[in-house]
């Protein structure tokens, strides 16, 4: 049997799923960005980023219902998620609807956490806990809830105080996350055999013994 007809699906990088993820990449983020600090279209902006998180379900469902898993989407779909988050809540920051301590407190976890992966060697993907499924609600209601908040419409100051609450709460949990998922990965780099002279990040150990002569 030829293996490398076999999955056909498993080798292609435009296929449904992917060509969705792009989208929220090249379509949805720029318009969002577009309707909040050129437009000023708060409403229409929190139209887009409730779409956006649609599509961050739509292409996984459509990954798995059509069979079109492929490594290039395991990898695309977090780095989008990520991306949206990031260019997001910039742009909540700029318009001055949320508080620049979010975004650095989110984008500093997420730099750490990734230079701890980077360090420690860790490939393949971190498994998805309870309380980051939490974290990922609060932030995903929060976040569109605030900036709907801003729209003109009558009680829309209530709505203001308690998606900013959701987006703290989305944010410490956050900081949570990516602190479980950092010891995570140093634990298994430490575990994980390693060469002679070498330390667990991958560095040379002072201490190993000089072989050479």
């Amino acid at each position: 049997m030829d293996t490398s007809t076999a999955h056909p699906e498993r080798e292609r990088i435009l296929n449904v799923p992917n060509t969705i993820t792009f989208a929220r990449l090249i379509l949805f983020m720029p318009l969002f960005v577009l309707l909040v600090l050129v437009w000023h279209e708060n409403f229409w902006a929190f139209v887009v980023l409730v779409a956006l998180g649609a599509t961050d379900w739509i292409d996984g469902f459509a990954a798995r219902k059509l069979g079109q898993v492929t490594h290039f989407g395991a990898v695309l779909d977090p780095v989008a998620d990520r991306a949206s988050q990031v260019v997001v809540c910039v742009t909540l920051v700029i318009s001055g609807i949320l508080p620049l301590w979010i975004l650095i407190a989110i984008a500093a976890t997420d730099l750490i956490l990734g230079l701890i992966i980077l360090a420690y060697k860790r490939q393949g993907s971190m498994t998805i806990t309870y309380i980051s499924k939490i974290r990922t609600t609060f932030l995903m209601l929060g976040l569109p809830l605030l900036l709907l908040a801003h729209s003109d419409f009558a009680g829309h100051e209530i709505l203001a105080v308690v998606a900013f609450y959701g987006v703290v709460i989305g944010c410490l949990l956050h900081v949570f996350v990516g602190a479980q998922y950092a010891a995570i990965v140093i634990r298994e780099g430490r575990a994980r055999p390693r060469p002679l002279g070498a330390s667990a990040a991958g560095r040379p150990d002072a201490d190993a013994p000089n072989r050479r002569g």
